[in-house]
């Protein structure tokens, strides 16, 4: 089951810093964080350690879904009128 889960997020994380770097240059550590969450959470759950791999994995997933509720930046490349 760990595996999965770790692996969605894993891909959720990548997904989403990749649809953002179409419009923006967003910081790589936070996505990065919820990768590191995501393959800690799966080697904790892996090893027995159920709780600490389902928390794990739990705040990857609120990390993300915080990361897409922000805006995109308003600087953009357009200088306008």
């Amino acid at each position: 089951m760990f595996d999965w889960l770790a692996t969605s997020l894993f891909a959720a994380a990548a997904a989403m810093f990749m649809f953002r770097m179409r419009f923006e240059r967003p910081a790589v550590a936070p996505y990065a964080l919820v990768g590191f969450a995501a393959v800690i959470g799966w080697w904790a759950g892996e090893d027995g350690l159920y709780a600490l791999g389902v928390g794990l994995i739990i705040t990857g997933a609120f990390l993300l879904l915080h990361l897409a509720s922000l805006p995109y930046s308003e600087e953009s490349e357009d200088p306008g009128p």
